[in-house]
């Protein structure tokens, strides 16, 4: 399976040389995801393409009444962002970093940076309801395809940990193989993200984007509201934790509509 990255507005307002180019899929907690439609909204971010093949799956998704293909890409001259709703299978992932890294190339990019969502391991094999209700140590990681001096110093104000040890799949596993001995670097943000209820993990996508943010003093995005919708979350679930009965399955949580996912 290949895939074509399909340009919709003109030379100027498309990803040009000096940008660089976000990749956000699916992952633990959707955190990457999360992240993704928050920086599309305050930033204001147009679509300005589409990835396009014979064999991506014919889904639509729409959103405020405006039809979108299942992969596409946000952005500006300065900044690039493909985003997915829905994990590509390992064939598709190794696609669909080729025709990233071969469009960042073309369009002069400076640096890919890839957002993943990763579970923490549980300190004990307890997950009693004092588990349950424990938030994760906000951390993140960073692992680079190559030790480029210029991308190590720009990640230094960060507050980032270099990735010692760890295995990486998906999409952004795929970018950094990939990434090895080209010129242009690539660099994956592994946030420590939970899948409580399946509900979306909103403080790790303000982590990602407060790291951005940090990369890239320009972006200047306001995580306060997605901290607090985080709060919210995990008062529920607090809630819902002390009143579960000793005996049975825990309650089911509120169902989230598509448009309140990811604010």
């Amino acid at each position: 399976m290949e895939y074509t990255w399909r340009t919709e507005v003109p030379a100027p307002n498309d990803v040009s040389a000096g940008a660089v180019l976000l990749s956000s899929f699916p992952s633990a907690g959707l955190a990457t995801t999360v992240a993704g439609h928050y920086m599309i909204r305050a930033l204001k971010l147009p679509r300005i393409g589409r990835f396009e093949s014979p064999d991506i799956a014919p889904i639509a998704v729409v959103q405020s009444g405006e039809v979108n293909p299942t992969i596409r890409v946000y952005g500006h001259p300065k900044l690039g962002l493909v985003l997915s709703e829905f994990p590509p299978s390992p064939s598709q992932a190794n696609a669909l970093a080729r025709t990233i890294l071969h469009n960042a190339e073309q369009r002069g990019a400076r640096l890919v940076v890839c957002l993943e969502g990763v579970v923490p391991h549980p300190e004990s094999d307890d997950e009693d309801a004092d588990s349950a209700e424990a938030v994760p140590d906000e951390q993140v990681w960073v692992a680079y395809s190559r030790k480029d001096p210029a991308v190590l110093k720009s990640f230094e104000t960060t507050r980032v940990r270099a990735l010692d040890d760890g295995v990486i799949g998906g999409v952004s596993g795929a970018l950094l193989v990939q990434g090895i001995g080209r010129s242009l670097p690539v660099a994956v943000l592994l946030v420590s993200a939970r899948a409580a209820g399946g509900l979306p993990d909103h403080r790790a996508g303000a982590l990602l984007i407060e790291t951005l943010d940090r990369l890239m003093p320009e972006l200047k995005i306001d995580t306060g509201p997605l901290r607090a919708q985080a709060e919210e979350i995990e008062k529920a679930l607090r809630a819902a934790m002390r009143t579960r009965p000793s005996a049975g399955p825990p309650p089911e949580p509120e169902t989230v509509g598509a448009n309140e996912m990811y604010r």
